[in-house]
């Protein structure tokens, strides 16, 4: 089973590495889901995947985010200079993207990320008909629809293990597009879920009663490092760290603690 830790910068790359991760995986400039202040650059992307081959540690490039017709040549530039590199593989959202490799990269593996809402067995085996290896689960499911859906397929499935939970189902918020004019699903959330929001009625104004604040849409994070032994007998094949927009100290940290209880 695989520990795979986010990257963010080239700090987070040497402490994932260090700290015992099996891969890491990174953003694909200008195409990725989590954008950054600073995107890394396909010369150091190019770098940690180089390293990576040497070591044996596997090397993922995020490209994630919904892309728009005016963008399509840039896309394809891109996906030449990802070819490359030879990752081991493209996590993907857009069908688009999947058309596009299939068919002009078809070197380039492919996952199916966890924004195209992969929740069932039956959708595991769509995204398998269009080429995907691998599939990044929805974050929403328990433990036994997990194991049911591996059962039926062949799949190697991923999960998230710890990080940021969405208020809305993965690959279905459309909070910050509707709230902040900005897509999540471009990479550019400006996450409205985790405001202070406060709930008032006419009738509570009538009566001149306090209205009450709290922040309503804020999930706890996840954490599941006591259910690792679980993961691991069911069959999940990778154990995913979310925060690539995280500090350094917060990837080495949570890396290391994951790493010990697998071993």
């Amino acid at each position: 089973m695989e520990l795979l830790a986010p990257v963010g910068s080239v700090e987070h790359f040497g402490v994932a590495v260090e700290a015992g991760a099996d891969g890491v995986y990174v953003g694909a400039p200008g195409f990725n889901a989590r954008n950054p202040a600073r995107e890394l650059r396909f010369e150091e992307i190019r770098a940690m995947a180089a390293h990576c081959r040497t070591h044996g540690l596997t090397f993922y490039i995020a490209i994630n985010s919904l892309v728009r017709e005016e963008e399509l040549p840039r896309l394809i530039s891109t996906l030449a200079e990802l070819e490359t590199i030879s990752p081991s593989a493209l996590i993907v959202q857009d069908l688009g993207v999947i058309e596009l490799v299939k068919h002009y990269f078809p070197t380039l593996p492919l996952h199916g990320s966890t924004l195209m809402f992969a929740h069932s067995s039956a959708g595991i085996e769509a995204l398998a008909k269009l080429g995907c290896s691998r599939v990044v689960l929805a974050r929403e499911l328990t433990i036994a629809e997990i194991e049911r859906i591996i059962k039926k397929n062949t799949l190697e499935i991923e999960i998230f293990i710890h990080g940021a939970m969405c208020f809305s189902y993965s690959g279905g918020c459309l909070f910050s597009s509707y709230h902040g004019g900005k897509s999540g699903l471009r990479g550019n959330c400006v996450q409205p879920c985790r405001r202070k929001y406060t709930v008032s009625s006419a009738s509570a104004k009538k009566k001149k009663s306090h209205a009450k604040s709290a922040y309503f849409f804020s999930m706890n994070d996840l954490e599941g490092i006591d259910l690792v032994d679980e993961f691991n007998r069911i069959g999940v094949s990778s154990l995913k760290i979310e925060g690539r927009l995280r500090s350094v100290n917060y990837v080495e940290q949570v890396v290391r603690a994951y790493r010990m209880v697998m071993d």
